[in-house]
Formats: structure tokens, sequence, C-alpha cells
């Protein structure tokens, strides 16, 4: 990955979430956030689907992760022997830097795309040998469930050939703020100092 392609950030309204992620990661262009139309409050656009914590605990996508929340998302699996240690390990890096106001008012969550494989144990293993501190969760849950979080996300290859493919999982990490409505996308392997502009970015302005 070029140093271009590390600093490049997308901005995205939740609409352009929804629309999907997908060809705007494989192009890596940088855009302008577009207005979203859709009034606050993510039910209307976001799945409020019963997901597992790697902690077991049961929790709603909207309601108990995004609401009115600072949140940093990835996609992963505790196999993955590609992209997924390199993303880990950065992010790793972000949750020191941001140190105890993750878990505060900023979210850390890590979805498995193996929700059949990845069970809670597996991802809370997964996270004790990556050295994953408190106030970021690694969330699993029934395949449906995974897949309509992912692709209303745009965690998706609009190919379904390429989409099932594993292998070529999307190396981004989502932050937003839905009360805002404010939502960017970039590598996850980027500088964690471009990182953290992203997530100031995210925060209101006093």
């Amino acid at each position: 990955m070029t140093r271009t392609e590390r600093m490049t950030i997308m901005n995205l309204s939740r609409r352009s979430i929804v629309r999907g992620l997908a060809p705007l990661t494989l192009a890596l262009v940088s855009r302008p956030a577009e207005a979203s139309s859709a009034p606050p409050g993510g039910p209307r656009q976001l799945p409020n689907v019963l997901l597992t914590t790697h902690q077991g605990r049961r929790v709603r996508f909207y309601d108990d992760l995004i609401r009115n929340r600072i949140a940093i998302i990835n996609f992963m699996y505790a196999d993955c022997t590609g992209i997924c240690p390199g993303m880990t390990a950065n992010l790793v890096r972000l949750h020191r830097t941001l140190g105890d106001r993750v878990g505060r008012d900023i979210f850390m969550y890590s979805f498995t795309l193996k929700p059949r494989h990845d069970t809670p144990a597996a991802l809370a293993a997964y996270a004790r040998m990556h050295g994953v501190g408190a106030g970021w969760l690694f969330l699993t849950g029934g395949p449906q469930e995974i897949d309509q979080v992912r692709r209303k996300l745009g965690f998706a290859d609009s190919d379904p050939v390429a989409d099932r493919d594993l292998t070529n999982h999307a190396g981004l990490v989502l932050i937003g703020n839905d009360a805002l409505d404010r939502w960017s996308a970039c590598p996850a392997l980027a500088e964690v100092s471009e990182l953290v502009k992203l997530v100031s970015w995210m925060e209101p302005i006093a």
C-alpha cells in the first residue's frame, strides 16, 4: 500500500454507507461528504439485529453499539492470515493512543466475517492474543445478522463471486458519529496519527 493510499480518507454520509463502501474501497478515491437526506435516527437505515460480544453479552447493533456514539468499525476473522493481523495490530496502536477515552466516549467494534466459526470464545482468544484493551468489542452472531450489518455498512463487493472470497475482504476502518450523522472510512493500515485526526473530526465542536 502506497503512502497516498494510506492517507486517503473518504467522507461519507450514512446514505453513502448504506449505498455501499465496496466500490469506493477498491478505487480508494477521495470524495467529499454528501449531505444525507435521511433524518436522524439510525433504525431507518442501520439494522438493530441481535449480536453477541466476545464476552458473551447479547447486544443490539444500533441501540447498544451505534446510537449517539462515536464508533470505530472493522471486519475481520480470527484465523485470517492476510490483512487481519496487521489491521488489528494497527488498531491496537490506535486504541493505546486514544487511551481511556475508548469505552467512554469512543467505542471500537470488530465484526467477524465468519460467524459460524468465530464463537465468542474464539474471538475472546483472538483479542487476548493481540493485547486488545477495554472498550473494544469483537462481535459475532447469526450469519444472516452479520451479513446484514456488513452490507448495510458497505463492507461488501458488488461482484458476488468476489464477495464470497473472504481473503479479498476490504481492509478499511469505518469511523462515525451517529448523533451528527458523520461517517468516514480509510485504510485500516493508515498511520495512527491520521486515524486519530479522523476520530477527532467526528467530535462535535465545543
